[in-house]
């Protein structure tokens, strides 16, 4: 017994020696084997039963160092929370390494790993076994990184409770790995306490496919839940950031460029050729924290929910053709966000998204791709935002390397393959806040976009875009979120209203060098209450975005005609706007409106046609609501213009364009408005300048550089002509139009026109109008019908008309026609036509002085030649209209005379009558009975009066005239000549015109100054006063030829007066100067007449006071505080030079009666052959005189 314990007892010594020297010689094994094979040194502090304790493994190579406290194998029986029967479990992992000492890094979905494809050293059903009996856990591991940036860097990463499944079908290998927290610090230093970079914080899924035959990754499934990270400023000035895409970028410079160079591709398609066949991503519960100044200043953005799943399927047929020289595997990608919100350090929401979503799909017949966006508000404040756009700057500099310049530069191929794109964004609402311009917001309520990119025999694209209330806001209280406006309103500051927007558009462009078919383009849009606003703030948000944006141009774009071997483009555009309506703003005088109904635009290659519904420019002058109603244009009140309908067509081939305007072309004028006009058009163009400053900035200085340039001619080679253009072939045609200017206050002039027609072909102008009216304050005073206007470059007939004045130098000059059916002109009794005529001489020098200001005194180059005129007149009156009451008064006394002679004719018969039945029944006759007669009678009569008194205008209209003067067959030629044209030549022919006239030596200051060859011939001449049956003048045949000039001197200070216009706030009132010198006429006229026939007595005197009168109305009073001058006085002071008279037959009836309506009782003066000579101060009359006494009895 006691051999047999000695005997067990060395065994169990020899057993612990062997254990230990076994234990010896693993570890003295192993720590050779790391040592020589991968040069690492290994050491291991203690065995236990199926554990080993504190374990070191130093890299020598790379000074890296990892140290585990335990390793020990447990096992499912053992612990029920073990998933498989065997674990390999680790206690604590530290690692610490440097990362300057780090060679390289390698790809990360390399297919080739380097190693020999060799077989497994596990069989496929080894494997499978294996797979379900170990795992791997791991307490803790720390890791640490030095030289992360600087020197003095640290990167520290702490993970807990991780553990590695695999799983494997023979087939496949499944790895799955589960992080329960991952901590993770960037440290500046590791002395330092406030030296921390950024921070992450997250809990970890991670689940590997591995193909066994291939070696290659085939699917990754992460999920990463309560995702926190913390980026604060230093990782942004740090040398972090520029040193990671050097680094990444180091192994694939020269091939990356190589294949730029070699064939385009499109941006991330080589990545995703490179991921596996399936990749999902689940973030949930994300929060990313941007710190500054030591977190006082921070922004935070936290995501509910990231879904990214990925699944390529390269068992399937690939998509064909998808580029030139490609193809591109069936594949499927989807990203979701839900519930982002990015927030300010005052809790101020930044970003705040409710969800998005977007997807593609590539299948063997296209590629469709879709995203749906719900509920994006962006709060931007430059002021707040911009410290972080200058911390976020420091990263975009390091991304400035020679690699990364080639990636700009890479061009995009052609995709060949059909793309289906579909959008939906709804709920949308970005407001702006840049601090030097004021705030603007833009929302809309829902856009969504399809689009289809197919490629059958020819290129067709076809899309269709709608837009759903989308709104532009500028101003200060444009950042609040508001409710959509009301409907039929306009809230002041929304700079763009759209309540719908729908465009569907299609492209074909034909395949193949030798196709001859154009290019089509086809577009259809309809518009839904449309609401623009130009304002100054509207033009400086909108220059401020577009400076931001990067759109400046050097150059503008230039014009140019496609060449015969350019492809042509066939197109048709379809436009429809409703309820549409424009406003300018201005913080001086208001706003203006400009309404339109309905707008369509029907536009092809060929012909283009726009027409208006319901056109109205109304003025808003002082804006006192922060809402406008937006009316139909019938129901705007007060209107400056209105047109019921207007089209527009243009014909390209021709180059022709037709205007048509309907019924109701109504223009309602005045100085105030003109004002306001005047100050919204100034307004605009402001805008337009500082938006063309903005996008053309360097336009100016080279066109200013280039003037002398193109001025000179070099020598010795002529300037080549330039094509001439082809003319625009106008067409205009109005139906009615009424245009009113009030010149003052209670003042105002009409022009009403019906049937209006203008043409423009070439050189020449035509227009047409068969009636023409104009009012002034009411009356209708000329009435035109049958006008006829043309503008001619030449004309035959004017062309013998200048042979027949061999003096003249022009022989060609280009002519005004103007013919006339017939001329009407009526002037009320005692209107004083002057006040309104002066008013509106007035308002025309004060718009000459607004809109032409100095721009026409630096004009240095001569005015060119006027055209000649030619008059045309088939029927000419002149009317004075008498007093109504002195008419009616005189047909009342001719019907009483009348009707008292008809009275007693009636009186007699009664009288006759009343004496047979005295003699019949004697004095049985009742004297109340006759007196009942006498009284019937005079009832009688006076019903018949009443009677003929009411029927006196029913059968003979009234007469209304005064005086009538009327003109037939009227013809009027004026010739202009370059011989008598210009202020030096004008006063040549004055001073040889009045050669009797004194002129100063140093000249005359004129400002009017003309003259003109005239040829003039009438039919008859006839001038009557009231309805008197004798004529007051009568000439038959009148012929009258030669040169009339006018001219107006610049008269003195004290030779000027001032009219005031009131404009109204804020320009209060205008002083306009006025000339007080008169037009005076200098004349050489020859005239021949063949009858001319006077009639006058003083019992015409009365009318001719009246008459008189009549004429005082017409012209103004002068405001020279001289002495009035008498008629012919003032004659002779207004009219110089000779007139020549030969006349057949002259006649002076001289009236001996009372009565204005007896034609027998004159004087006869007849004169035959008269001659009559009428020179300054002197008349001569050369003749055959006879001296006839007239009556009714006889002839003397």
């Amino acid at each position: 017994m006691l051999v047999f314990f000695f005997a067990l007892l060395a065994l169990l010594l020899v057993a612990l020696g062997a254990l230990f020297l076994g234990r010896w010689f693993v570890v003295r094994l192993a720590t050779k084997w790391c040592q020589r094979k991968l040069q690492v040194e290994l050491k291991i502090g203690s065995f236990g039963f199926f554990e080993i304790q504190n374990v070191s493994l130093k890299f020598l190579q790379h000074q890296q160092t990892v140290e585990i406290d335990s390793l020990r194998i447990s096992s499912k029986l053992l612990s029920h929370d073990l998933p498989h029967y065997v674990a390999l479990c680790f206690g604590e992992v530290r690692i610490r390494t440097d990362l300057q000492r780090v060679s390289g890094l390698s790809a990360p979905f390399s297919q080739s790993t380097g190693v020999d494809q060799k077989e497994l050293p596990l069989s496929p059903s080894l494997l499978k076994i294996f797979c379900q009996l170990f795992s791997i856990h791991v307490e803790t591991i720390n890791i640490m990184v030095l030289k992360v940036a600087t020197s003095e860097s640290l990167w520290h990463i702490q993970i807990s409770g991780s553990s590695l499944l695999l799983d494997s079908d023979g087939k496949r290998l499944d790895c799955k790995m589960s992080l329960s927290k991952i901590n993770s610090k960037v440290l500046k230093s590791g002395q330092l306490e406030d030296t921390c970079l950024a921070e992450l914080s997250l809990t970890l899924n991670l689940c590997l496919e591995v193909g066994i035959s291939s070696r290659q990754l085939k699917a990754i499934t992460v999920g990463v839940w309560t995702h926190h990270a913390e980026l604060h400023e230093g990782l942004f000035h740090s040398q972090l950031l520029s040193q990671g895409p050097n680094l990444v970028l180091t192994p694939v410079p020269c091939s990356e460029v190589t294949e730029n160079l070699a064939e385009p591709t499109l941006p991330g398609l080589h990545l995703l050729q490179q991921l596996p066949e399936q990749v999902k991503v689940k973030m949930e519960g994300i929060s990313v924290v941007l710190s500054m100044n030591s977190q006082k200043r921070h922004l935070n953005w936290t995501l509910k929910l990231l879904h990214f799943l990925y699944h390529r399927d390269e068992d399937q047929l690939p998509l064909r053709s998808f580029t030139a020289n490609s193809d591109m595997a069936q594949m499927s990608i989807e990203l979701l966000l839900e519930d982002g919100l990015l927030l300010s350090q005052s809790r101020q929401r930044i970003v705040c998204l409710n969800s998005l979503k977007a997807s593609v799909q590539v299948t063997t017949i296209d590629l469709s791709a879709s995203m749906v966006l719900n509920t994006c508000i962006i709060h931007y404040r430059h002021q707040e935002f911009s410290h972080w756009l200058n911390m976020l700057a420091l990263e975009t500099q390091g991304s400035s390397s020679p690699v990364f310049k080639q990636r700009k530069k890479r061009t995009f191929p052609q995709i060949l393959a059909p793309i289906i794109f579909s959008t939906s964004i709804s709920n949308v609402n970005v407001s702006i806040q840049l601090g030097d311009t004021p705030p603007f917001a833009l929302g809309f309520n829902s856009i969504s976009l399809d689009y289809q990119h197919l490629r059958p025999q020819s290129i067709h694209q076809r899309g269709v875009l709608t837009v759903d209330h989308l709104c532009w806001r500028v101003g200060s209280d444009s950042h609040i979120q508001r409710a959509p406006h009301p409907p039929n309103m306009h809230v002041w500051g929304e700079a763009l209203v759209l309540d719908s927007f729908t465009l569907q558009g299609s492209y074909n462009q034909p395949l193949g060098l030798s196709s001859t078919q154009p290019d089509t383009l086809f577009l259809d849009c309809t518009i839904r209450g449309l609401q623009v606003e130009a304002s100054d703030t509207c033009a400086q948000c909108l220059s401020r975005i577009l400076s931001l944006m990067g759109l400046q141009s050097g150059n503008p774009a230039v014009s140019r005609e496609p060449t015969s071997g350019e492809s042509v483009l066939l197109w048709k555009v379809d436009l429809k706007v409703e309820d549409m309506n424009l406003f300018t703003l201005s913080a001086l005088v208001g706003a203006s409106e400009l309404r339109l109904d309905t707008l369509t635009v029907l536009g092809s290659a060929e012909t283009s046609t726009v027409g208006i519904q319901g056109l109205v420019l109304a003025l808003v002058k002082s804006i006192t609501e922060k809402m406008q109603p937006c009316c139909k244009a019938p129901d705007i009140p007060t209107p400056v213009l209105s047109l019921s309908m207007l089209s527009i067509t243009y014909h390209s081939s021709i180059r022709s364009l037709e205007v048509q305007c309907g019924a109701g072309l109504t223009l309602l004028w005045s100085p105030p408005d003109h004002m306001y006009l005047y100050q919204h058009v100034l307004a605009t163009l402001q805008c337009r300048d500082l938006l063309r400053a903005t996008l053309f900035p360097e336009t100016v200085l080279p066109l200013a550089a280039e003037i002398p340039e193109t001025t000179s001619e070099p020598e010795g080679r002529p300037l080549e002509p330039s094509p001439p253009k082809r003319s625009l072939n106008l067409t205009l045609e109005v139906s009615t139009a009424k245009l009113t200017a009030f010149v003052a206050e209670d003042k105002f002039i009409t022009l009403a026109a019906e049937s209006v027609s203008l043409s423009r072909h070439g050189g020449s102008l035509q227009a047409y109008c068969p009636e023409l009216a104009a009012g002034f304050d009411g009356n209708s005073i000329f009435n035109f019908k049958e006008v006829e206007v043309q503008l001619l470059p030449e004309l035959e007939e004017m062309i013998l008309h200048r042979n027949s004045f061999p003096a003249l130098q022009t022989l060609r000059n280009c002519v005004w026609l103007l013919s006339l059916g017939s001329v009407s002109v009526e002037f009320p009794y005692q209107y004083d036509f002057s006040r309104t005529l002066d008013e509106a001489v007035g308002v025309q020098k004060w718009l000459k002085g607004l809109h032409r200001g100095t721009h026409a005194q630096g004009l240095s180059s001569p005015a060119l030649l006027p055209p000649d005129l030619l008059l045309k007149v088939q029927h000419f009156s002149w009317v004075f209209l008498d007093d109504i009451f002195e008419v009616k008064l005189r047909d009342n006394y001719e019907l009483m005379k009348d009707e008292s002679k008809e009275s007693a004719k009636r009186l007699q018969l009664l009288d006759a009558k009343v004496a047979a039945l005295r003699k019949q029944h004697g004095e049985l006759l009742p004297a109340r009975k006759i007196e009942e007669l006498y009284a019937s009678l005079e009832r009688k009569n006076i019903e018949i009066y009443i009677q003929r008194s009411r029927r006196l205008y029913g059968n003979t209209p009234m007469r209304r005239a005064l005086l009538t003067w009327s003109l037939a067959e009227l013809e009027l030629v004026a010739l202009a000549d370059g011989s008598f044209h210009g202020p030096e030549r004008v006063l040549e022919q004055v001073q040889e015109l009045d050669p009797g006239s004194p002129f100063t030596a140093e000249g005359v200051d004129l400002v009017i100054q003309w003259c003109r060859v005239l040829k003039c011939n009438v039919k008859t001449f006839l001038v009557r006063i009231r309805d008197y049956p004798r004529y007051l003048f009568e000439i038959h045949d009148w012929r009258l030829t030669g040169r009339l000039a006018g001219t107006e001197q610049s008269g003195q200070p004290c030779s000027r007066r001032r009219q005031i216009l009131h404009l109204g706030l804020p320009w209060g009132n205008v002083a306009v100067e006025r000339n007080m010198p008169p037009l005076k006429f200098y004349h050489d006229f020859r005239s021949e007449i063949f009858q001319y026939t006077i009639v006058w007595g003083p019992c015409w005197d009365p009318a001719w006071t009246l008459i008189g009168q009549s004429v005082d109305l017409l012209t103004k009073p002068s405001a020279d505080p001289s002495p009035p001058l008498p008629w012919w006085d003032k004659s002779r002071l207004l009219f110089h030079g000779d007139w020549h008279m030969d006349i057949e037959q002259a006649n002076l009836h001289q009236l001996a009666t009372e009565d204005p309506y007896n034609t027998t009782e004159n004087m006869h003066w007849e004169w035959s052959h008269l001659s009559f000579h009428w020179k300054p101060g002197q008349f001569v009359f050369k003749g055959d005189l006879d001296v006839n006494v007239r009556t009714a009895s006889k002839q003397v």
